[in-house]
């Protein structure tokens, strides 16, 4: 007990020691003397994240300052790669500033350059990090979900949804979102197998459910500025006000009928939108009944089926994309399914209904074949699901996306000529991030500059987003 107390007594007295220590220090200071202030955020730039100038290899940031006169200079160092360090004169300095730095050989892909003020007290600031995107080549440079196209948000999401469909036109749940341009500035949207309002989904058993099965149904839009997301204008609709089925649909679910059909294309040719389906009997191996066209002459507001248009069961184009380029509408086609590779034909647009004046491409022969389908030869030689395809002015690329099953994402390949050789996948989407993804529809504006906007369906919540991919080709070093 006795040696409890001296302790407490010990400790008690070094408490008390430094408590007066404390207050000596305080009785001490100056009348009039400042607490030292060190300027945590003196240093700003409008942007944070530099990409290099292809031409001159430099990057740039104008730079901000809250007390300028009282700075001596700015220091420069860098985070990853060689050791660097420059100093900036503050009678260098304005009240807005570029600041430069040359990229090195020897940089990383991505360092960050760290500026700090050093004033002329002594005093210095925290740093400002500006990260440096030191990617060259072709590549993907980000990648994000924009909005919701259909259906009702879920859960926490923070992105819009400007369509509202589930009340408006009785579009709870649906898919795909075959995207083209009708006339400028007007563009039309086919979606898969669609259900009511009362759609609901169902993570234990996710895709489709609830009432109103419609085989499709088609969006039109009016919306060229795409980075708030995509606005429809409106959808064609039965006189009850909910979109409508376009290309009938059996409902024959017995699995040996016609079940539904389902748009995998659309174009406008020859001044008439034509929309590219195949019909299912059994969605257990994708079992096809034919494919087929579906035509409108009044934009989009009635359509009927081209008699003269039919792909078998087997077709390499039971599904298809289409782009219209010098003179021709460009299709590639897959079997059924997503396990097949793809092919390439096209002809004029006044030939769409003439399948006899398809031409195929045949790779052995470098040539094209007329009206001979079963000489196309394989084009992407893997196993290509629910594909789309542009050709960007920019970039003077071919640029096809697909479904991936073995890669489980959504991949990107370029060409610079539609025969190819084509490139290696690029990633855009991966199902890690976006789990039970699949689709992977251009919009037409895609066509034009750096940004691909493309919508996708993801199974779970069984409904389409618009994406956006910000393509960067830095060419070499």
């Amino acid at each position: 007990m006795l040696q409890q107390y001296t302790m407490w007594a010990k400790e008690s007295t070094l408490r008390a020691v430094i408590a007066c220590f404390l207050c000596l220090l305080i009785a001490c200071k100056k009348e009039g003397e400042k607490d030292v202030f060190v300027p945590a955020d003196e240093l700003t730039a409008a942007q944070k994240v530099l990409i290099p100038d292809k031409q001159t290899k430099k990057v740039s940031a104008v730079l901000s300052f809250k007390n300028l006169s009282a700075i001596d200079y700015i220091s420069v160092t860098k985070s990853g790669g060689n050791s660097y360090s420059a100093k900036i004169s503050g009678g260098e300095l304005a009240s807005s500033y570029t600041f430069n730095y040359t990229i090195q050989a020897t940089d990383p892909q991505s360092f960050k350059l760290l500026l700090k003020a050093h004033y002329k007290d002594g005093n210095i600031s925290n740093a400002l990090a500006l990260d440096v995107d030191n990617r060259w080549g072709f590549f993907v440079r980000s990648m994000q979900r924009v909005s919701r196209v259909t259906g009702k948000p879920i859960g926490s999401e923070s992105f819009p949804n400007p369509n509202n469909t589930a009340s408006k036109w009785n579009v709870g749940g649906t898919d795909l979102g075959i995207v083209w341009e009708m006339e400028p500035n007007k563009y039309g949207i086919f979606f898969g197998d669609t259900f009511g309002q009362d759609f609901a989904p169902n993570a234990a058993n996710p895709g489709p459910n609830g009432s109103s099965w419609r085989s499709n149904v088609l969006a039109f839009s009016n919306d060229s500025q795409l980075d708030d997301g995509l606005t429809f204008s409106s959808m064609a609709i039965d006189n009850a006000g909910n979109a409508r089925e376009i290309v009938p649909g059996g409902k024959d679910q017995s699995g040996n009928g016609n079940l539904t059909s389902i748009p995998s294309a659309a174009i406008r040719a020859n001044g008439a939108d034509y929309v590219h389906y195949f019909n299912i009997r059994n969605w257990t191996g994708w079992i096809t009944n034919h494919s087929g066209l579906y035509k409108s002459v009044d934009n989009g507001e009635t359509w009927k089926k081209c008699e003269t248009v039919l792909f078998s069961a087997n077709s390499n184009f039971g599904m298809a994309g289409y782009f219209k380029k010098d003179g021709y509408v460009y299709m590639m086609g897959t079997h059924a399914g997503r396990n097949n590779p793809a092919y390439l034909a096209r002809f004029k647009e006044a030939d769409i209904e003439n399948p006899t004046l398809y031409e195929y491409w045949n790779s052995a022969g470098n040539q094209w074949i007329t009206g001979n389908e079963s000489a196309a030869s394989i084009l992407i030689n893997e196993k290509v699901g629910e594909l789309s395809f542009v050709y960007n002015t920019k970039h003077k690329k071919w640029i096809l996306t697909y479904f991936s099953e073995d890669r489980y994402n959504i991949t990107m390949r370029t060409a610079e000529n539609i025969t190819g050789p084509w490139s290696n996948p690029y990633e855009l989407a991966a199902g890690t991030a976006y789990p039970q993804l699949y689709g992977s529809y251009l919009h037409p504006m895609s066509a034009t500059g750096d940004n691909l906007y493309f919508l996708m369906s993801m199974w779970m919540p069984y409904n389409v987003f618009l994406m956006k991919a910000e393509l960067a080709d830095m060419g070499d070093f």
